[in-house]
């Protein structure tokens, strides 16, 4: 089990989310954060499917492992009960402690930076240091390209 509070995230992780906070206009990280979670939660994902899948076809599904940092978690970012669920069913059929599921998928958001999130960060390289010379609309469409969706 580990902690999923944004201070015991690791550095690359928690600077990621502090971002994303700060460009969001949350009045706090752990308000984003709460907000990446129910958005996490109510987004379809792979996974959906083996807990429906799971869920239909066995009597006793594996139940989640509920630990005490995912009870903190559940307490510091005060998840609707339909996001808590989502998380714990997800939990369950990944065979790991509700805790170190999140904790997955938030180091796995920050691994996965949307191309808004890249061209953010930049921006604040270059509020750094103006001296850069950066052609932002060169590096979007590079981005794109990169990413296959140009």
């Amino acid at each position: 089990m580990v902690s999923v509070l944004v201070e015991d995230l690791p550095p690359a992780t928690s600077d990621f989310l502090h971002r994303r906070a700060r460009r969001s206009g949350a009045p706090t990280v752990a308000e984003h954060v709460r907000h990446e979670l129910i958005t996490l939660a109510r987004t379809e994902d792979p996974i959906d499917q083996v807990v429906e899948f799971v869920e239909q076809s066995y009597v006793h599904p594996p139940q989640p492992r509920i630990d005490s940092d995912a009870e903190a978690m559940a307490d510091a970012y005060r998840l609707p009960a339909d996001v808590w669920s989502t998380l714990c069913r997800r939990a369950a059929v990944s065979h790991v402690a509700v805790s170190d599921y999140v904790h997955g998928e938030l180091a796995r958001l920050a691994l996965h930076p949307s191309i808004e999130d890249c061209m953010w960060e930049l921006g604040e390289i270059h509020a750094a240091d103006p001296s850069l010379e950066i052609d932002f609309d060169e590096v979007y469409r590079g981005m794109l390209h990169a990413r296959g969706l140009a």
